[in-house]
């Protein structure tokens, strides 16, 4: 039989992870999406924010269920189907980006109903894994995990991003651009309106790429949409690289059957 007190640590910890993976997975993909919306196909900011309106929605209905549903499957299915639907939904915005906007729009359904499947049930098995006297504790952690989930996605993903971009941006302009101070000035100004650091505090108005000549203007947005889908599959590519660790490990470690409380927790042994 494993010790009670690792199989409890081992099931918070990687609830904790599970947590940090969600929410750094839906605020990376929120910012590379909104920037390729704004900055390349114009959107303003009301109409890039009704696209992600399916995200949001999906979220949210779902997590009005995912409460109940715990009761019924348990948290472990829940948490492993939420993973698995973040992944097929960054999936399906990697390969329809150049499709259409229903394309994307279903991802980002698909997205917010994976994070949604995750966070209620995650916090359930993570609150239930911990004695009753650590539980404040334990959820100052749980919310601390969501803030820093949620600043790291939008760090990491949006500068493997702007890396992207700084590498293969300069050379995909070469026949937009041949003067090569000029390109050099618009690779510039396109790779740091990407760059995270330009959207410290809020996913703000988008900075569309503009020139004096419209036929150059056409010619650096072709450019700039295929470099932008490229950056944004790197991205997402990542993310979805740490759902599968994480949901890997949940295979594995998360606990299996109905959802234990403290009481219960002795006689388990993990599957």
């Amino acid at each position: 039989m494993m010790d009670l007190k690792l199989f409890r640590d081992r099931t918070y910890s990687l609830a904790i992870i599970a947590i940090f993976a969600v929410c750094f997975t839906a605020y990376g993909m929120v910012l590379v999406i909104t920037q390729y919306l704004q900055n390349v196909h114009g959107f303003s900011p009301t109409d890039a924010g009704l696209l992600l309106l399916s995200y949001s929605t999906c979220m949210m209905v779902v997590s009005l269920m995912a409460g109940k549903l715990v009761g019924v499957v348990g948290s472990r299915r829940l948490i492993l189907l939420g993973l698995t639907s973040q992944i097929i939904g960054l999936a399906v915005l990697m390969v329809g980006m150049h499709a259409s906007t229903i394309v994307i729009s279903a991802g980002l359904a698909i997205v917010g109903t994976g994070t949604a499947l995750c966070l209620t049930p995650t916090t359930s098995l993570a609150m239930t894994a911990v004695p009753a006297h650590r539980s404040g504790m334990a959820s100052g952690i749980m919310s601390t995990q969501r803030a820093l989930g949620s600043t790291v996605g939008f760090a990491v993903l949006g500068s493997i991003f702007a890396a992207t971009l700084t590498a293969t941006l300069g050379d995909h302009l070469a026949d937009a651009l041949p003067d090569p101070i000029e390109r050099q000035e618009v690779t510039e100004t396109i790779i740091q309106n990407a760059n995270p650091r330009a959207y410290a505090f809020v996913i703000g108005p988008g900075r569309p790429i503009q020139h004096v000549d419209a036929a150059t203007e056409e010619a650096i947005l072709v450019a700039a949409d295929n470099d932008f889908i490229v950056g944004m599959r790197f991205s997402l590519a990542a993310a979805i690289g740490f759902l599968a660790l994480v949901l890997a490990a949940g295979f594995a470690w998360f606990p299996r059957g109905n959802d234990f409380d403290g009481a219960e927790l002795g006689p388990m042994v993990p599957e």
